[in-house]
């Protein structure tokens, strides 16, 4: 039943953290990061090939959530360089296990395949958006946040980066968040051409994948 569905889990822990997080009671940061957490706990269960990754996967979301728990002062490199940088690396391994798993190991497209390649978009929105944090924390003053986004301390967190991230990997682009030195453009426009290559790619895959399968049958 878990190989079967193994990616379902995953979406819908994804999607709590994404999309259902901000129509939740408003319970603070904790909560937050305790939504990242089951996240990242999920991805490891999920993606890990081998017992060990999934013991990799619990340290390093240990790691995680202890550092965006401690306090977020200035100069300080627990929250605010050390969480989005071991995110960034956390989400960037869980996309590749992904991947390897549905699109090397597969042979046929099934309800979880199309779950995996979609928890692998939206994992890369995560990433994205861990690496903006992380851009903001080591060059401040890299991104102009407008609507009275929340702020830890002195620095952005990543769940202020989450709406921005997706709206460039989907090149839908509001403009409510502004990129304003050339690093952060740069990060912004790989985003955003990564996003359109791996809708493009992946389609193309599946379906040779589904044409291959049921010429084998």
């Amino acid at each position: 039943m878990f190989d079967r569905y193994r990616y379902a889990y995953l979406l819908a822990t994804l999607a709590l953290l994404i999309i259902a997080r901000p129509f939740l009671p408003d319970f603070g940061r904790n909560f937050v990061i305790a939504m990242l957490g089951l996240s990242l706990i999920t991805a490891a269960v999920t993606s890990a090939a081998g017992r060990y990754q999934v013991w990799v996967g619990v340290v390093m979301t240990c790691a995680i959530v202890l550092s965006s728990l401690a306090p977020a002062e200035p100069g300080s490199f627990g929250s605010a360089l050390l969480s989005p940088a071991l995110g960034v690396i956390y989400w960037a391994l869980t996309a590749l296990l992904i991947l390897r798993r549905i699109l090397v190991r597969t042979s046929r497209v099934t309800a979880d395949t199309v779950n995996g390649a979609i928890c692998v978009y939206l994992v890369m929105g995560l990433g994205w958006s861990h690496a903006y944090a992380l851009l903001e924390a080591v060059h401040p003053g890299s991104f102009e946040l407008g609507g009275g986004v929340a702020l830890e301390g002195a620095h952005y967190v990543f769940e202020s980066f989450i709406g921005f991230s997706f709206v460039t990997l989907t090149t839908l682009g509001y403009g409510n968040v502004i990129p304003l030195t050339p690093k952060s453009e740069a990060l912004a426009v790989a985003e955003a051409i990564t996003g359109q290559l791996y809708l493009a790619v992946l389609l193309a895959r599946l379906v040779a994948m589904e044409i291959v399968g049921r010429r084998a049958e």
